[in-house]
C-alpha cells in the first residue's frame, strides 16, 4: 500500500507538470501563425477601369470599362518562419466577367507570428519593409486603434476601432482604415504611363461626367506631352473575430487618379481605377467556421486541458493522502502480537 501512495503522488506531480507545460509551453507554441498557413479570401463587387482596347481603337470608343462586375481573390501563404517571424506571400488577382484576369499583384512581408505587426526582414527573404499591420489582425485583438500599412501610398495610417458587432453569429470588432496621398507602390507605378499625349488626356477627360472634367482652359494650357503623377485614395473596413483575430469579412474601395502640374497647382485629369468590393458570403461563412474551430482548440489548450490535468492531479493527491492515513490507522503486526492472550498450561 505504501508503494501505491508513492505511485499516486508521483503521478500527481507529473500531471501538475503536464498542466503547466500545456498552458505555458504548448499553448504559446501553437497560438501563433502556423508554418504551413495558407488561406484565400474572395471579394466581389465592381470596378471602373481604363479600357486599353478602346484607347488603341481611337475616337468614338468609350475609354472606360464602367462598373464591371469583378472578383478579387487574396491568397496569403507563409513561405518561411524564423522564430517569431513569418515570411508571408500576399497575392491578389482581380478577374472580370468570364474569369478574365484584369490585374494581379504580389508582395512579400515579414510579420510577427502572434501580433501580425512588422518584424525585421530576414536576410535573403525578399520581403518588403513595412510598419504596422498589413495582411491580418493580431491573434488576440483588442478594442483599440492600430497602425495599418497602406501599400499604395507606402505609409502607415490609423486603423480606427469603430465598435463591436456580429458577423455569421461570431462576435467581431470593426476597424476602419483611410489612406490617401501620392501613389508610391513601385509595382503599380511601373504599370502606369509616365506621360501621355495631350490629345489622349483630352479624350479621357471628355468621357467623364461634366462635373468631373478639368476645365477646358486648363487642358488647353497643357504641353503636347503631359507628364503624369498619380494619387491613391483607399477606404478599408475589417470585421475581425474578437476571440481568435481571424478576419471574418472585409471591404475595400480604392481609386487611383492621374494628375499633372497645372499653372496654379496639381490638376486631377482622369481616374485610372475605381475598385469597390466586399467579402462573398461563402468566404465569410468559411472564416466563421474556421474561427469556431480555432476557438475550441485554443480553449482546450489554454483552459480545459490544463484544468483537467490539474484536477486529475488533485484527485490523485487526495487518494494518496487517504491511503497514507488509512495505512497509519491500521494496527501494526507488533501491536497485534501484544494483544494475543497466551494459552493456559
Amino acid at each position: 500500500m505504501r508503494n501505491s501512495s508513492w505511485v499516486l503522488s508521483g503521478s500527481a506531480v507529473v500531471l501538475v507538470a503536464a498542466s503547466a507545460l500545456t498552458r505555458f509551453t504548448v499553448y504559446p507554441a501553437l497560438h501563433q501563425v502556423p508554418a504551413d498557413s495558407e488561406s484565400t479570401f474572395r471579394y466581389q463587387g465592381t470596378a471602373t477601369l481604363l479600357n486599353a482596347s478602346a484607347l488603341q481603337a481611337g475616337e468614338g470608343a468609350d475609354p472606360y470599362l464602367r462598373d464591371v462586375p469583378i472578383t478579387l481573390d487574396r491568397r496569403v501563404e507563409v513561405r518561411d518562419t524564423h522564430g517569431r517571424t513569418a515570411v508571408v506571400s500576399d497575392e491578389a488577382v482581380m478577374r472580370g466577367p468570364g474569369g478574365k484576369k484584369l490585374s494581379a499583384s504580389r508582395q512579400v512581408w515579414a510579420v510577427d507570428r502572434r501580433t501580425l505587426a512588422d518584424r525585421p526582414v530576414p536576410e535573403g527573404s525578399g520581403a518588403t519593409q513595412h510598419h504596422g499591420l498589413v495582411i491580418a489582425w493580431p491573434l488576440e485583438p483588442e478594442p483599440r486603434d492600430y497602425r495599418f500599412w497602406d501599400t499604395a501610398t507606402q505609409r502607415a495610417v490609423p486603423a480606427r476601432y469603430e465598435g463591436r458587432t456580429t458577423v455569421a453569429d461570431r462576435s467581431a470588432y470593426v476597424y476602419a482604415v483611410e489612406a490617401d496621398g501620392p501613389l508610391s507602390d513601385p509595382a503599380t507605378l511601373r504599370s502606369l504611363p509616365k506621360a501621355l499625349p495631350r490629345e489622349a488626356v483630352a479624350g479621357l477627360s471628355a468621357a467623364l461626367p461634366a462635373d468631373q472634367r478639368p476645365e477646358q482652359s486648363v487642358l488647353a494650357a497643357l504641353p503636347e506631352t503631359v507628364p503624369l503623377t498619380y494619387t491613391s485614395t483607399t477606404e478599408r473596413r475589417g470585421w475581425v473575430d474578437a476571440d481568435t483575430g481571424l478576419s471574418l469579412n472585409g471591404a475595400l474601395h480604392q481609386t487611383v487618379v492621374a494628375r499633372t502640374q497645372g499653372p496654379d497647382g496639381p490638376v486631377a485629369l482622369f481616374p485610372v481605377t475605381d475598385v469597390d468590393v466586399k467579402g462573398t458570403d461563402a468566404s465569410v461563412d468559411g472564416q466563421a467556421a474556421d474561427a469556431a474551430t480555432t476557438e475550441r482548440l485554443l480553449w482546450l489548450l489554454r483552459t480545459a486541458g490544463p484544468l483537467g490535468l490539474l484536477g486529475a492531479a488533485i484527485l490523485l493527491t487526495v487518494l494518496a493522502v487517504w491511503l497514507t492515513r488509512r495505512r497509519a490507522a491500521e494496527p501494526s503486526p507488533a501491536d497485534e502480537g501484544e494483544n494475543v492472550t497466551a494459552p493456559a498450561a
